[in-house]
């Protein structure tokens, strides 16, 4: 320790003269509270000295002010905790050791940087007079309700994220505008909390704090404004100065008080762009990676997949979705990052964001500055070689949660699940699974389909259709995306050459062909779950006359149903265990045989209740996504919205707008959102129409929830709601 560490050990008396820089020693070396609290009547700055380079590992502390290790670390209490005044008193606890390491770490940054201009160490003086004011009226007053400074062992998170710090633009922006503008928040917050509580004694200090604090901001962009380039933005300034553990989502407490930031002088630039940021506070973030034609990757059967230009074109209009499913702080890769006029809409409706990264619509593998990060896992919207090639290519701390066979992708034994060769015999395996299901709920085991493997077959079993139901036969190959890979064939009608053409590759391709009977559909079903959860989820969702996707009812199951198709699935007097029961327990199977078969990532199964000679029956299953889907995405939309409130999420082209007369999306985008504005009740969406993915960059199609009755009708036409023939 250099020999002005001592300098204060020798305290001037009351009226006294006292060196900035020995009161500065005092407050971060000072074992006693006293040391902490005192402030002299009269402080100069004439002999700032040399800059202090021999920091403490820790601030000085009173014994009985200890920090904690990790594992002995004391929970913040929850608001639902505060009706005792005990907890309350812990409150204050905390946020006392928050008003001594700030002391401590002004005191530190007068030490390190005495040729500082004067005006800002001043300015920082004036700060710890106000900080101990606050530490003063947090220990009086957490006294009162029954906690002792040192009750609870404290942490010591600031003063690790700021006692190295460089220059004093890294405390302006550590301090002032991360650990305090933080404070903004947590005091506008917890004042209100302790209201409601009648506690109105802590709730006057906390608006003390809360006004306090606001200049102690100020001061730091004050700094901020004079120190950064001039071509340079607050918030640019602000990001690029930060290093890790510190980042933007540390300086946002529970609620975002925008108003407190404008009066600290923040430029509305900056505060939405604080507002919008998702980085996270320390946890290790995961990737999300959108290749929703990773259907037509695994269709090759071998590697050197590229997709269309059109498949391009669609995948980046959507790929934003992905982050309605990922964590605050997780990273979307994108090929056009949201608007942040869009992501602020979203932040108002009470969505949490994730980081965006983009890059260019023909890149395909990871990129070196994501190879460089530390990552938690890989969450692709589909597991394919290539995807597979992304997760060895980066730093994840998590294994593969697909098992990959050593003799290639395709022959991965849950590869055989997600082709729909195996339906078939999986349908067959289930009746039997369930022999307490009769044909009563599934219909008539013909309707499961078969297998063949040469044309002559494939036509005798068209044929043998036609003759037994007269109703169309469909043709499916083993893979299909976006209701493409199968094809009708009526009765009475010939198959054309291109048709009898593209049976013979298929069966060229994968020696195999799904035959089924065309059943009269009368609603779509899914059911989805997770990678880490046991929680299933049930939809309705929405398909077009090609089978391509639409939309998803976000209601839940029962309420999206008519009556009599609901009062079918809940049948328990007709039925020996009532269908919807029975559709679950389907999901559990076979979300158990995934496993059994290496793949243990999120997946669900699709199936729909179907008309068969007059009567009405639940498919026991349609077909197996090993991978993301949109219910997926529609799982995580559905908590945003009233349950119950009928709500539809659907996808909507550029000529489906302009049939009902807008000229582009864009035009539909601001009529829909003029006309219909969201409205937020009890925290979650009410009425109203929003967008989830971003209009103003839309080109072909875009994606939005219509909540409310007069929001559903006013989208008839579009996407899910498109009439169809």
């Amino acid at each position: 320790m250099n020999a002005s560490v001592t300098s204060f050990s020798k305290k001037e008396g009351k009226g006294q003269l006292m060196e900035l820089r020995s009161f500065a020693e005092q407050l971060l070396l000072g074992r006693e509270l006293s040391d902490k609290l005192s402030f002299p009547e009269h402080v100069t700055d004439a002999h700032p000295g040399i800059p202090f380079d021999d920091v403490p590992e820790v601030p000085g502390r009173p014994s009985f002010m200890q920090f904690a290790s990790v594992e002995k670390k004391v929970p913040f209490p929850a608001p639902k905790d505060l009706h005792t005044p005990k907890m309350r008193g812990l409150v204050l606890h905390f946020f006392a050791n928050h008003e001594l390491l700030a002391i401590e770490l002004m005191a530190l940054v007068l030490l390190k940087f005495p040729d500082a201009p004067y005006a800002f160490r001043q300015g920082i003086l004036r700060t710890i007079r106000e900080e101990q004011e606050h530490l003063g009226l947090y220990i009086k007053r957490m006294q009162e309700l029954g906690t002792k400074l040192g009750d609870v062992n404290v942490n010591r998170f600031f003063w690790d994220c700021l006692k190295d710090m460089k220059n004093p633009l890294d405390f302006v922006t550590g301090m002032s505008l991360t650990f305090e503008q933080a404070n903004l928040d947590f005091a506008s917050h917890y004042t209100k909390i302790f209201k409601e509580l009648g506690d109105y004694e802590t709730a006057d200090i906390l608006q003390k704090v809360y006004d306090d604090e606001i200049g102690h901001v100020k001061h730091g962009v004050s700094w901020l404004e004079r120190w950064k380039p001039k071509d340079t933005t607050q918030w640019e300034a602000y990001e690029g100065n930060l290093t890790l553990p510190l980042s933007p989502a540390r300086a946002k407490g529970p609620v975002f008080d925008r108003e407190a930031r404008r009066r600290a002088d923040l430029t509305e630039e900056y505060v939405d762009s604080l507002y919008i940021h998702a980085g996270t506070k320390g946890r290790v973030p995961s990737l999300y990676w959108y290749n929703a034609d990773c259907e037509l990757e695994l269709a090759r059967e071998a590697p050197g997949y590229h997709p269309q230009k059109g498949t391009q074109k669609v995948m980046g209009e959507l790929m934003s979705s992905l982050l309605y499913v990922a964590k605050p702080g997780d990273v979307v890769v994108t090929h056009k990052a949201p608007s942040a006029a869009y992501l602020k809409q979203l932040r108002d409706l009470g969505f949490d964001l994730p980081e965006f990264h983009v890059l260019p619509e023909d890149q395909r593998t990871l990129p070196k500055e994501l190879k460089e990060r530390r990552w938690e896992s890989l969450q692709p919207w589909g597991w394919t070689p290539r995807t597979l090639d992304i997760f060895k290519a980066m730093n994840a701390r998590t294994a593969m949660p697909v098992e990959v066979s050593d003799e290639g992708f395709w022959q991965s034994s849950w590869m055989e699940l997600f082709r729909k060769s195996a339906l078939p015999k999986l349908r067959s395996e289930l009746r039997e699974e369930f022999p307490e299901l009769n044909s009563e709920i599934w219909g008539p085991p013909e309707a499961d389909g078969a297998l063949v493997h040469d044309l002559t077959d494939v036509l005798m079993a068209i044929d043998n259709i036609h003759k037994l139901y007269n109703i169309p036969a469909v043709i499916k190959s083993p893979y299909g995306f976006a209701g493409s890979g199968m094809l009708r064939a009526y009765p009475d009608q010939h198959l054309t050459d291109a048709q009898l053409g593209w049976i013979e590759r298929q069966l060229d391709l994968y020696g195999c062909i799904l035959i089924e009977p065309w059943m009269k559909r009368i609603v779509d079903i899914s059911i989805v779950w997770g990678a880490d959860s046991d929680k299933m989820e049930s939809f309705v969702f929405y398909t077009n006359a090609k089978g391509q996707y639409k939309g998803h009812c976000l209601q839940s199951l029962s309420y999206a149903l008519l009556p009599e198709h609901r009062a079918f699935l809940h049948d328990s007097r007709r039925f020996n265990k009532r269908p919807i029961e029975a559709m679950m327990e389907v999901a559990q199977s076979v979300k158990r045989r995934l496993g059994q078969h290496g793949y243990r990532y999120a997946a669900g199964i699709d199936t729909m209740l179907y008309e068969f000679q007059g009567q009405l029956y639940l498919k026991i299953l349609g077909e197996v996504n090993c991978r993301m889907t949109m219910g997926h995405v529609a799982g995580n939309l559905r908590r945003h919205i009233s349950p119950t409130q009928s709500s539809v999420w659907q996808s909507v082209t550029i000529i489906e707008a302009q049939r009902q007369g807008w000229q582009n999306l864009q035009e539909m985008a601001a009529d829909l959102s003029k006309r219909f504005p969201p409205r937020l009740k009890m925290g979650v969406i009410d009425e109203g129409i929003f967008f989830t993915s971003d209009p103003s960059m839309a080109q072909f199609l875009v994606s939005l929830v219509a909540v409310g009755y007069q929001a559903i009708e006013a989208c008839e036409g579009l996407g899910a709601l498109e009439k169809q023939d």
